[in-house]
This record gives C-alpha cells, sequence and structure tokens, in this order.
C-alpha cells in the first residue's frame, strides 16, 4: 500500500479538507509518508529530514476559493520549493507559533523568531528550515485577493511580521477558533471567514489607508469579537468577570467593546448573562450533575448571589432551577422558551451575581 492511499481527502461543496498524522504509519516509514504525501503530493514540496529517529508531523489542509490553510505540527525538516514545483504565483503567509525558523527567497536568508510570520510569493524558489518539532500555520491566498487592499504586494515578499504585531496575533488566533468551531465547514459562513482572513493579512502586511479602513471594519472587526466571545466563555466562572477586564487582555478600550456588541443588538452585559444562564441550563439536565447542589453550581458559574440567580433563570426559562432539574429528573420536562421574557439590565448595587 503507497503512503497515499492512506488519504482521503473529503469534498464539502467548494472546500476540500485532508488530514494527515504521521502517526498512521510504522515509525519507519513517517518521514517518507511525510515527504510523498505531504510534501510532493499535497503541497508540491520537497522535504529534506534534519531528523529521522522519531520523526513526526501532522497536518490538515484545508482548499476553497480564495484560501489554502495547512496548520499542524512537524519535526524539524527543510521544506524546499524548487522552480520545476512552481504551479502557482499566490501569496504565501506562514507562521512558526511554537519554534524559530529560517525562510530564504530571493537570495535572502531570515531568521525568524517565534511567533514571527513571513511573506512569500509562490512564483519563486523559496524554502524553510524548521530545527526542531513545533506548531505552524500557513495561508495561501491569489493575489487578486489582496492586492487590492495593499499598495505594493511586491514589496511585502521577503519581509518578516514582528510576532508583536496586533494583526498578526488576531490572525492567528481567528483561524485557530474557526478551525476549532468547524466554520469552514458551513459555506455561509466560509465565504465571510476568508474575506475575514484577508483583511487581517492586508492589516499585518500594511494596508492602504483605504483598505484599513475596509478590513478594520470587516475582518478586525469580525475577529476581535469573536475573540472576545471566546474569552468570555473561558472566564465565565469569575465573578468579577468584566468588560474592563476583557478590554485590559485585548488592549483596547472598553467602550469599543461595548460597540461591538451594540453591533449585535445586545450589550456586553446582556450577553455575559445570557452565557452563564445557558451554561446552567445545561448543567440542570444534565445526569451527570444530579447531585452537585444548585447554589454551588451557580457559584461555580460566576453567579455570587443565589437570589439573583434564581430570579434571573427564571426570567429566562419560565421556572426556576429546582423547577427544571425536578422536570429533567422525572424526563417529562417542557421544552423552556429561552425568548419568552427578554433579560433587562440588572444591578443588585454590590455587584453580586452582576457583570458590569
Amino acid at each position: 500500500m503507497s503512503p497515499s492511499s492512506r488519504v482521503s481527502p473529503v469534498v464539502s461543496n467548494d472546500c476540500t479538507v485532508v488530514r494527515f498524522s504521521t502517526a498512521d504509519y510504522a515509525p519507519r516509514e513517517r518521514f517518507a509518508a511525510w515527504r510523498e504525501v505531504y510534501g510532493r503530493t499535497l503541497q508540491r514540496l520537497d522535504i529534506e529530514p534534519l531528523v529521522v529517529r522519531q520523526f513526526h508531523a501532522a497536518a490538515t489542509l484545508l482548499r476553497m476559493p480564495g484560501l489554502a490553510l495547512m496548520a499542524g505540527r512537524r519535526s524539524a525538516s527543510v521544506y524546499h520549493r524548487r522552480r520545476e514545483f512552481i504551479d502557482h504565483d499566490d501569496v504565501g503567509f506562514t507562521c512558526g507559533l511554537t519554534s524559530n525558523y529560517q525562510a530564504h527567497q530571493f537570495g535572502r536568508t531570515l531568521e525568524m523568531g517565534r511567533g514571527q510570520a513571513i511573506v512569500l510569493t509562490g512564483a519563486e524558489p523559496a524554502f524553510l528550515r524548521v530545527p526542531k518539532l513545533g506548531r505552524y500555520i500557513n495561508l495561501r491566498v491569489p493575489v487578486q485577493c489582496l492586492s487590492p487592499l495593499i499598495a505594493d504586494l511586491d514589496a511585502a515578499y521577503g519581509r518578516p511580521i514582528p510576532a508583536e504585531s496586533s494583526a498578526l496575533q488576531l490572525l492567528t488566533r481567528y483561524v485557530g477558533i474557526l478551525q476549532e468551531a468547524g466554520t469552514f465547514a458551513v459555506p455561509e459562513l466560509r465565504r465571510r471567514a476568508v474575506v475575514h482572513i484577508h483583511d487581517l493579512i492586508a492589516l499585518a502586511i500594511g494596508a492602504t489607508r483605504d483598505g484599513a479602513e475596509t478590513a478594520k471594519n470587516r475582518g478586525a472587526r469580525a475577529a476581535r469579537l469573536r475573540a472576545i466571545k471566546e474569552d468570555i466563555a473561558a472566564w465565565l466562572d469569575q465573578p468579577d468577570l468584566s468588560v474592563a477586564t476583557i478590554a485590559v487582555h485585548h488592549r483596547i478600550k472598553p467602550r469599543w467593546i461595548q460597540r461591538l456588541f451594540e453591533s449585535e443588538g445586545t450589550t456586553f452585559t446582556e450577553y455575559v448573562l445570557v452565557q452563564r444562564l445557558a451554561r446552567a441550563h445545561r448543567l440542570l439536565t444534565d445526569p451527570l450533575q444530579c447531585n452537585q447542589k444548585i447554589c454551588t453550581m451557580a457559584l461555580d458559574i460566576g453567579f455570587g448571589d443565589l437570589s439573583y440567580f434564581n430570579r434571573v433563570f427564571r426570567r429566562r426559562y419560565g421556572m426556576t432551577p429546582s423547577e427544571l432539574r425536578a422536570a429533567a429528573r422525572s424526563a417529562n420536562w417542557p421544552t423552556p422558551n429561552p425568548g419568552s421574557q427578554p433579560i433587562t439590565k440588572a444591578s443588585d448595587g454590590a455587584g453580586r451575581g452582576v457583570v458590569r
């Protein structure tokens, strides 16, 4: 059986997904499989190993109109795009997320630090030298998708983008969030995400004045809101979670965060409250949580006041937490209508159970 016979692309509408891991091969076959399948077949690259023993690599590749995305982990090796392999002039955007690497094109070799990105053209030979196992993201975008947003795209080739770039940080996080959420599997969401990624790449490289305005109000705005919502989900159990806390973490003004939520017809406070109540609903109807005290559950979700929790929960779901748990236990509980009564801004004057 050839190495490539073990890889089966998944095609959904106009998106092709390929997942590959050397863990599917015997240790002695792993590098050869990576070189043949990932390198020569999928990426048109020649790969030279820097380590052969304990070689490991895994990647997910997505191809769709306007974007090819490769993300994964790889052991130490050198990736050559030789002239005979060149079959496109797309813009390549590579970021080593967890390790240093070297990038070479146009006769220049750059020492890239962890978290830095490099812009390369697919129309010329290049190589990347990865000295140790690390995570990476490669993005490939047609020139015509980026050229309207960037004044001199040719000048960007071979130029590093610092790890401190806020646009680069937002881009790499946004790509990770989209992958984790399965956004690329939904056609309409996928098309929007591709445009947002174009915007973030343009901002990271250096967009024109008009291009930057468009990108900030479109891709950067969407990516920032998505990242903030991820942080809210991760920190729901913190009673002192606030717009100020999120603003400090993202290094932006609290008012800007408030405007992001207002654009969706809600507020930061209301969004956090709804997420906490939704988590409470899931826990109360989970048989594995049936012995947990409701007061403990409320505290673990971030509510500091049980009476406040009971009140807003009933307003949201039309029943108290204890009534919902009893109904779930009887297996004859009614389906609540979470939109039956709107939740208004609430404050108990002491900040207990209230996100400000």
